[in-house]
């Protein structure tokens, strides 16, 4: 049998895995919860004194450390998890396609419906927070790039253990919110921290938290994080045995 080319074999896992992804449920929970954002974002753009600075701190607080990656952790960790725990994940096996192309497609499904339940409503969010255009784009910029990132992580998480929802919860509001707060070396492991940083370096507003890395290494390191997960999935997704 031909091997597929890593395009069109990305393509096809991308196709395959999103169907499973997107269900009515999922989109309606999520859809309501992305809701949240707007609301406050309106709120604050009315009655704080400050806007910008309010606004900044929410965007990176409610946007940034629980809507995003909530929202990732639900479809990313489900991705090949899922599929895996079901059998389903058997069918991809049978087509000669590459793991790598697996997990990109695995990926790209998972950031293809997180997205847009993301980007959306805190983009709205930071248009009703009505303090000009540089908010909004450093929403919209860092919103992307940490989807990225935490599309990743969760990703690989869904391989790793059983129960990845809860695990990846702990992760969010026990290691990012409680002990990243705490320990550098922890914040330098946060996905949250980067995404602060880049938020502070578009807006000029400082939060003064324990990790304050550049904007530039910030991007960079969302970049690194995404590409060593993808590597240790890939191996991961070679090494386990599908029934």
């Amino acid at each position: 049998m031909a091997t597929v080319s890593p395009f069109r074999a990305v393509a096809l896992t991308h196709n395959v895995l999103l169907k499973q992804l997107v269900s009515k449920g999922r989109l309606i929970g999520i859809t309501i919860f992305g809701l949240l954002p707007i609301l406050l974002g309106w709120v604050i753009g009315r009655q704080s004194d400050d806007p910008l600075e309010a606004g900044a701190g929410f965007i990176s607080y409610m946007g940034l450390s629980i809507l995003v990656p909530v929202v990732a952790l639900i479809f990313a960790s489900a991705s090949l998890g899922d599929t895996r725990e079901d059998g389903t994940l058997v069918y991809l096996w049978l087509r000669p396609i590459s793991r790598w192309s697996v997990t990109a497609g695995a990926w790209a499904a998972s950031t293809t419906v997180t997205l847009p339940l993301t980007v959306i409503p805190m983009t709205i969010a930071a248009v009703l927070l009505d303090t000009g255009s540089t908010i909004i784009f450093a929403t919209i910029l860092t919103t992307v790039l940490a989807v990225i990132a935490y599309c990743g992580i969760f990703l690989l998480l869904g391989l790793l253990v059983k129960n990845p929802v809860i695990w990846g919860l702990a992760y969010i509001f026990i290691w990012e919110a409680i002990v990243a707060s705490f320990a550098k070396p922890a914040a330098a492991l946060a996905v949250s921290g980067y995404s602060r940083a880049i938020i502070t370096g578009r807006t000029g507003v400082d939060f003064d938290f324990l990790f304050s890395p550049s904007q530039g290494v910030s991007i960079f390191m969302l970049v690194i994080i995404l590409v060593a997960t993808i590597g240790f999935t890939t191996v991961r997704l070679s090494r386990i045995e599908v029934p």
